[in-house]
Formats: C-alpha cells, sequence, structure tokens
C-alpha cells in the first residue's frame, strides 16, 4: 500500500511540476515504489522480499522495468538489512551446540550478505579453510507459512498474469518448493547431489558443504571469492560474458535434462564469477531446489531433442504429453505460433545468438498472453520447470552475450537421451 501511494505520488509531482517534453515516462514513479517495496520487504522479509526479489530480475507482466527501480529491488538479493547480531549467534548455538566462537576459529559478526530469510557470515574453520555460513533469521519461518497462504503472494511469486492463471495445484506445487528453502538439512543434501552431478564440469563450481557444521536453520560450506554476476556483467568483455553466460546456460538445462534435478530460484545474486576468462561460476544457493518426476523429465526430453533436431510435430506431441496444451486449437493460434519461435531462437541457426533483455521480455510476455487465455497449462512441477526457465531467460539478457547456445543444448540433449537409453536398458 506505502509503495502504490509512492508510486500515485510521484506521478503526480511530475505532472504538476515536469516539463511535459522531459517527463520519464512514469520512470520516478516507479521508482519511487520500489523504493517503499524495497523498504517495507527488507522489514518484513519472507515472502515479501521474494516477491521484490523476482520482480528486480524477471522480464515481463509484473516485473519492474525503470533501472533505478530494479536496483532498489535487486538490493534484496544480498544486501538486505541483517538481523540482531544476538538473534544470529543465538540460533547457531541452538542449532550447532555452541557460540559461533567456538565452532569456529573466526567469525565475522557483519554478515557478508543478507537476503530473504536468512544471512551469511564468513567464518574459519579449525582446520583453517575459508567457509560461509548461511544463518536463517529467527522468525522468517513462521513470517513465510503465513505469506505463503496468501493466494496473492503466490501468483506475485509465480509472475504477476501467470499466476493468477495457475491451478491451485500448480500454485501449492510453488508453495512447497519455497517452503523447502526454510530446511537447510534439505538445502546441504541438494547442494551435495548437484556437485557430485557436476564434478565432472570444471567450469561449474559448487561449494563443498560441512554436515558437522550444519543444522536446520545453519548451513556452513565453502567459501567462493568471485565478483556477482550483475557487476561482472557489466564490466567484462564480449568473449568472458559469453563464456558465462554458456556455462550458466548449460548448469539450468543439463540439471533437469540430465540429472533430474531443477534448481527453480535462478536470480542473479545466486551466482558468483569466479574466473570470467574462463567462464568458471560459482553456484550459492540449492534451496528452491527438487528431484523431477521421471515421467515429466522424460517428456521434456522428448520436447527439447525434437527443438534441436527440427521436428515440429514431435516437439508439439511432446508438449502435449507434458500437459502444456490447454486445448486443441491452441497450436493453431498466432499467438503460440510467436511464442513457438521466440522459444526456438537461440537454438535455430548454427550463428551464435545474441540473448537480450527485449528476447526475455517478448518471450516472457507471449507466455503470459498463452497461459492467461488457458492455451498455456501448467502442472505441479512443470510450474516449477517453466519458472525457471523464465528466470534464466532474463538472467542471460540481463549478460547480454552473444554465445553458441545451440551446441551446448545439442550437447545437452544427446547426453540426455543417452542416458535415458541406458535407463529403458536396465529396466528390461
Amino acid at each position: 500500500m506505502r509503495a502504490g501511494a509512492r508510486r500515485m505520488l510521484a506521478r503526480a509531482k511530475e505532472m504538476l511540476l515536469v516539463d511535459p517534453d522531459k517527463r520519464g515516462a512514469g520512470d520516478a514513479a516507479e521508482r519511487a515504489g520500489a523504493e517503499e517495496m524495497a523498504r517495507s520487504a527488507a522489514e518484513l522479509k519472507g515472502g515479501m522480499a521474494k516477491v521484490a526479489q523476482l520482480m528486480a530480475y524477471t522480464e515481463g507482466p509484473g516485473a519492474a522495468v525503470d533501472a533505478g527501480a530494479r536496483a532498489a529491488l535487486g538490493a534484496l538479493w544480498d544486501q538486505a538489512p541483517g538481523a540482531d547480531p544476538a538473534a544470529i549467534r543465538r540460533v547457531v548455538a541452538e542449532d550447532l551446540g555452541a557460540p559461533p566462537e567456538q565452532k569456529f576459529a573466526a567469525w565475522s559478526e557483519a554478515p557478508l550478505a543478507a537476503a530473504s530469510l536468512g544471512e551469511v557470515h564468513a567464518a574459519t574453520g579449525h582446520d583453517g579453510a575459508a567457509l560461509a555460513v548461511k544463518v536463517q533469521y529467527p522468525g522468517v519461518a513462521e513470517g513465510l507459512r503465513s505469506d505463503l497462504e496468501s493466494r496473492r503472494v503466490l501468483e506475485r511469486l509465480a509472475g504477476a498474469e501467470v499466476g493468477r492463471a495457475l491451478a491451485p495445484e500448480a500454485l501449492a506445487a510453488l508453495r512447497d518448493a519455497v517452503l523447502r528453502e526454510l530446511d537447510y538439512v534439505a538445502e546441504r543434501q541438494a547442494m551435495e547431489r548437484f556437485a557430485q552431478r557436476f564434478r565432472g564440469d570444471a567450469h561449474i563450481v559448487v561449494p563443498r558443504s560441512y554436515p558437522e557444521l550444519s543444522g536446520p536453520r545453519v548451513m556452513t560450506a565453502e567459501r567462493l571469492v568471485g565478483a556477482p554476476l550483475l557487476t561482472f556483467a557489466a564490466e567484462a568483455p564480449e568473449d568472458a560474458r559469453a563464456a558465462v553466460a554458456l556455462t550458466i546456460f548449460r548448469f539450468a538445462y543439463a540439471a533437469p535434462l540430465v540429472h533430474k534435478l531443477l534448481n527453480a530460484d535462478p536470480n542473479p545474486g545466486n551466482y558468483l564469477v569466479l574466473d570470467g576468462a574462463a567462464g568458471k561460476v560459482g553456484f550459492l544457493d540449492f534451496g528452491c531446489s527438487i528431484e523431477l518426476d521421471p515421467a515429466i523429465v522424460a517428456s521434456d526430453r522428448a520436447l527439447w531433442r525434437a527443438l534441436v533436431t527440427g521436428e515440429p510435430d514431435e516437439f508439439r506431441a511432446a508438449m502435449s504429453r507434458e500437459g502444456l496444451l490447454g486445448r486443441a486449437r491452441t497450436l493453431d493460434s498466432v499467438t503460440y505460433r510467436e511464442w513457438e519461435r521466440y522459444l526456438i531462437a537461440p537454438f535455430a541457426s548454427e550463428r551464435p545468438f545474441h540473448w537480450t533483455i527485449p528476447y526475455a521480455r517478448d518471450f516472457a510476455q507471449l507466455t503470459s498472453d498463452l497461459v492467461r487465455s488457458g492455451s498455456f497449462v501448467l502442472p505441479p512441477q512443470a510450474v516449477l520447470l517453466w519458472r525457471q526457465r523464465l528466470g534464466i531467460a532474463s538472467v542471460l539478457g540481463s549478460i547480454g552475450a552473444t554465445a553458441d547456445y545451440r551446441s551446448v543444448l545439442r550437447d545437452i540433449v544427446r547426453r540426455a537421451m543417452l542416458d535415458a537409453a541406458q535407463e529403458a536398458a536396465e529396466s528390461e
């Protein structure tokens, strides 16, 4: 409500005080509203902070557009106001059985980062290891559960207009995935699964976790040192941005297609560029992660195989098997044909594709139009899968690199189909 009031006031001031030829087309109003929302979300944390984080990096309906507005909301990825240090120390003592100065050789009172559900502190292990200790805010679990009882909050977390069109079962799947972020034991186990599956990829770095220094609300992991993704993207040369974009793309698509895992929260604060020239990236947050049902993996593999091999009829059949087509005449609609063209665009040619913010925004808008019209349906697990893909499209747009995404996807699909054949042979 306060954010809306500030937007209205800013618009009124602009109308009254600014020369019509110099007005910023509502930018000042959006910025004022975003600043108020960021302040309120920082106080409330939980679900409202997650909504603000989403608005800061996604494209399409419901997302912030003005750069200042996105910056204000984006601070909640890792620069939100932290909790009282004494309260954080109590959580550590309750979960680990002793205060930080006993469990660690060194403990930094000031957080390295603070987000919607917890904050991260630098520490040193008794063996000299550099550690990052994630501590959940006291009371945030109850607040998040309360927030997610609201359908409106869930709709915003699904993406504004898309959320309003989702069935209760799909929103419930989203709610369960977000609530899973409260369980740091589950997050640590997910981190270990991702680390194991991507161990052979030198460009994808998942921090080592420390179970003996972790608990339900405290998670200790190896501390990675690098550049925040958007800082890197604003300064890096084209070849380094392309290398990093391909690493993030490979992680995002190989996880579900090859490894049957999904990290459904791809906000830019979850990536750390360790070596831009080599495309080496650290992946930091695994709270909103699930293991995918084999049936949706099978149909998704068929969908992307058909896309890279240029089989439109098989592609549409796989869309149907995944439960994505709301009605038979969907395939004949102009909007669907345009959506399909946008989906295929990064992979349609042997030439490198320039992944931009306008592309990500138009793709999100087309997806929203199809969902709202009932032409495109998102079943429970599919809503997480496609939410992640729209998020990744926005992240890649913010990097703005020209890269050979087609070759990377083709390699991922090849590995996925080999795994599928091996699984079929083993089942026989």
